[in-house]
């Protein structure tokens, strides 16, 4: 199904490391698109340029990606350029220019250098081959240290991002296709659901990106049955934001934030939120340290949804920590052995009230973290 999806690649040279920065993707007939982006009203002028034609039409047949350079903060000279962008892919390709979405990442406030970007687009529209996940995504990472793809029977995709990384679309860009044939409002509700249980349930450091993109495609190919494919598309989607959560600049833990038997959906999506954004629970992550207090101190601080803490139970992995209002009393030091040994630190809190959950993603707090931020321009 992969061969369905044509990509040209071009060393533009926007990336200063000289390193892949640039991204075709083309498609012989049209497909259905269904797009969500930021939420940050400082949104790039790729997103806006983006946004402006998803929401018009629903079927495409290129999309373009330039990584290094984040094409924001640009003024009117950014919408120039993310439309010229289309325009070049679309003289290359011999389609309308309306039929290319535009997306980049990377360093926000630099103009794009266009005589770089145009004749980087000119290589990768003259170089076309059948999709290389992998390629794909090392040609759209900036800080990411590996590239982020997954597939599965019915579905497949790739993505960047490492930091900036937050709910309501974190510099994160994930494109998720399938071959099944997907009318537009199947599409996009099963684009929106996956969405809030994968992308907007992750977090890294709090901070929502001015780029983030996320593209669910139907290639409509073949007739496939619909559980099956929502399923597949769920797994991949839940597989690239995992990757990123797991390469949060600095990262060396994930934190699998799970809240349980809560009274509504939203009070326990509310909890684990609060409990993941939390950077006494991140250090903690980062330290292996079984501080139960930290997760009971975030979850009751969701004040619009209070909790019984007589009723509150709180896991670090199998070790029960705390319920019936205080500590069980149990030996920290095997739980601190697991958190040390494993990469994945499942945290669960029972709320003992409803039959609601939520689970959240979100990696630790690292001196790395700080230390590639506070020098990322520089």
């Amino acid at each position: 199904m992969i061969e369905k999806v044509l990509m040209g690649i071009a060393t533009a040279g926007i990336k200063p490391s000289g390193k892949p920065d640039l991204l075709v993707v083309y498609f012989e007939k049209p497909v259905t698109v269904s797009a969500v982006y930021t939420k940050n009203h400082f949104k790039a002028a790729p997103v806006i340029y983006s946004k402006g034609l998803t929401e018009k039409k629903q079927t495409f047949r290129a999309f373009v990606v330039n990584s290094g350079n984040a094409n924001c903060g640009t003024g009117e000279r950014g919408l120039r350029d993310a439309k010229a962008m289309a325009q070049r892919v679309a003289e290359n390709l011999g389609i309308s220019p309306d039929d290319v979405l535009v997306f980049s990442t990377g360093i926000i406030g630099v103009p794009l250098p266009m005589d770089k970007v145009l004749k980087g687009i000119d290589e990768a529209c003259k170089n076309l081959e059948p999709l290389n996940l992998k390629a794909a995504a090392d040609a759209i990472s900036t800080t990411d240290r590996f590239p982020k793809y997954s597939m599965a029977e019915t579905a497949f995709g790739f993505g960047k991002g490492a930091g900036m990384i937050h709910p309501n679309m974190a510099t994160m860009l994930a494109y998720v296709f399938t071959p099944a044939k997907l009318d537009y409002e199947t599409l996009r509700k099963i684009h929106l659901e996956i969405n809030e249980k994968t992308f907007n349930s992750i977090t890294v450091d709090g901070c929502t990106s001015t780029n983030d993109s996320f593209l669910l495609i139907s290639l409509g190919e073949e007739e496939l049955p619909i559980q099956k494919v929502e399923r597949d598309i769920f797994t991949v989607a839940e597989d690239i934001a995992k990757q990123i959560v797991a390469d949060g600049e600095g990262a060396t833990k994930i934190g699998v934030v799970e809240v349980i038997n809560a009274e509504s959906k939203e009070k326990a999506r509310a909890i684990a939120e609060r409990i993941a954004t939390s950077l006494l629970v991140k250090t903690m992550l980062f330290g292996c340290d079984p501080n139960w207090g930290r997760i009971l101190a975030a979850a009751g601080s969701a004040f619009e949804y209070p909790i019984d803490t007589q009723k509150v139970k709180i896991y670090i992995g199998d070790y029960l920590l705390f319920e019936n209002g205080h500590p069980t009393g149990i030996d920290l030091k095997p739980v601190e052995l697991f958190m040390r040994r494993n990469k994945e630190i499942p945290i669960k809190v029972d709320l003992s009230e409803g039959k609601h959950s939520w689970r959240y993603y979100t990696s630790d707090l690292t001196y790395d973290y700080v230390k590639l931020n506070a020098e990322y321009t520089t």
